[in-house]
């Protein structure tokens, strides 16, 4: 994690198929003074693409993208990036206990307020960078 001021600075992929959330997480992450989005996808294969290339600290994973599934994602990437953490983002209730089952860094609801998505990213570098990922 490349630092500013002294803070560690987290990288993000964003993989949502709207544009209009896409365009805002990635403004969100580039306002924050310990956080840059180094890519944006809009589908499953692109996350899969970037976050293997780019190798974020945390992968924000829309749960239902065009393609593949965050769920197929995420168990995806644990093979190809085990060290990129992924966020489950979505606005189905069961995602929380989908993310859990797929031991995935964390999930946030859509339209939680954003405090709590950025709070998540955090944990989710911080984790990357202080836990082993576990081998699946």
């Amino acid at each position: 994690m490349p630092k500013a001021n002294g803070r560690p600075n987290v990288s993000v992929v964003v993989a949502e198929d709207h544009p209009s959330i896409r365009e805002n997480l990635r403004y969100l992450i580039n306002a924050e003074g310990d956080m840059y989005c180094v890519g944006v996808a809009k589908t499953g294969r692109e996350a899969l693409t970037l976050a293997t290339q780019k190798r974020p600290d945390v992968l924000i994973l829309d749960a239902e993208l065009p393609d593949l599934d965050g769920i197929d994602v995420a168990n995806r990437l644990r093979r190809l990036a085990p060290d990129v953490r992924t966020i489950l983002y979505s606005d189905d209730p069961t995602i929380p206990e989908l993310a859990r089952r797929a031991r995935l860094a964390g999930f946030v609801l859509k339209g939680a307020p954003v405090d709590e998505l950025l709070t998540a990213v955090r944990r989710a570098a911080f984790a990357a960078h202080t836990q082993p990922r576990e081998k699946s």
